[in-house]
């Protein structure tokens, strides 16, 4: 249990902060960080990385801002990653939090993309859907991660506020230099 607790926290707080809604619709310098999930695309507008305590667990969460890409029930966007940071840069196998929790030795990475951020009718969790992919990460000179992901299958996971009727089950994610 003691080994879960950081990725757990971790976990949580990536959650929690890609929850938040940020009302203007500045996007940061950095904006080259962008994700496509379906025929909806996202740029970066913040991002928070994180490491746990002991260095082992790094969380990253990324979002949109403002009406983020206008698109009705769609709108609004963020990613949430995590993975063992202290194992560097490379490839990782895309995979669960039980699977990232199971072995600390292993290069897996989560990664969660939620739609319908900026709209009060409801959103949807789209996660690792058992299709086989890796994602790469890489290290810049300030010391942040950036992970790349091509196109793999991410399945419907989590609905808030009753989701969004029209979702899908399941879409086809692909992501550029997400930090």
């Amino acid at each position: 249990m003691k080994k879960i607790s950081p990725l757990l926290l971790v976990l949580f707080s990536a959650v929690l902060f890609s929850c938040g809604k940020k009302s203007d619709n500045n996007v940061s310098p950095e904006g080259d960080a962008t994700w496509k999930l379906g025929e909806y695309s996202y740029v970066k507008a913040s991002s928070v990385q994180t490491s746990s305590a002991d260095g082992n667990i790094t969380s990253i969460a990324v979002s949109t801002a403002g009406n983020g890409g206008n698109y009705g029930a769609f709108s609004g966007s963020s990613l949430t990653i995590v993975f063992h940071g202290n194992l560097g840069e490379g490839q990782y196998t895309l995979g669960t939090e039980e699977m990232l929790a199971a072995n600390a030795t292993n290069r897996t990475i989560v990664i969660n993309c939620t739609v319908g951020t900026a709209v009060n009718t409801g959103a949807v969790m789209y996660s690792y859907g058992g299709t086989a992919a890796t994602a790469t990460v890489t290290k810049d000179k300030d010391g942040k991660f950036h992970i790349s992901l091509p196109a793999t299958t991410l399945t419907k996971k989590l609905e808030v506020l009753g989701g969004i009727p029209s979702a899908k089950a399941t879409y086809e994610l692909t992501v550029n230099n997400a930090y």
